[in-house]
């Protein structure tokens, strides 16, 4: 189940009807995934995984570009990124118990973009962490 998290559409200058969604980990921590629309014709969905200390509006810019080549995009605040949950006290700690536990948040993701609808097949854009978080869920399937 997803609730509407906070999106900031004036920062992040994306596709019209961009909104931001709170979902929960299997180990139970609260992520921030944002949905940049594309058009209704769409050629796939990008699955846009930040780097560390990124958040969702950043891309989305980046997320306007794709809708212009015929795709939507959906990005995440990882664990300890952005406006996710914390697993540390000190909240500007982006702390992580075990680096695989980002592949709770990426199973979060692709079950997001399913109950969402999203158009496949789904394209893996990964910076700098984010890519070696993508990397790992390909490998483990």
């Amino acid at each position: 189940m997803m609730l509407d998290a906070p999106f900031h559409a004036d920062l992040a200058e994306g596709p019209a009807g961009a909104r931001a969604y709170w979902r929960k980990t299997e180990d139970d921590l609260r992520i921030r995934l944002a949905h940049y629309p594309g058009p209704e014709a769409a050629r796939g969905t990008v699955l846009l995984f930040p780097g560390r200390t990124e958040y969702v509006e950043k891309y989305g810019r980046v997320a306007g570009e794709f809708a212009d080549l015929g795709y939507h995009t959906l990005t995440i605040d990882w664990r300890g990124q952005g406006l996710a949950d914390r697993m540390h006290r000190d909240p500007r700690a982006g702390h992580v118990n075990l680096f695989q536990d980002y592949q709770f948040d990426v199973t979060a993701m692709l079950e997001a973009a399913e109950e969402l609808g999203l158009p496949r097949p789904f394209h893996l854009l990964g910076h700098s962490m984010g890519g070696c978080i993508g990397l790992r869920a390909l490998i483990e399937g």
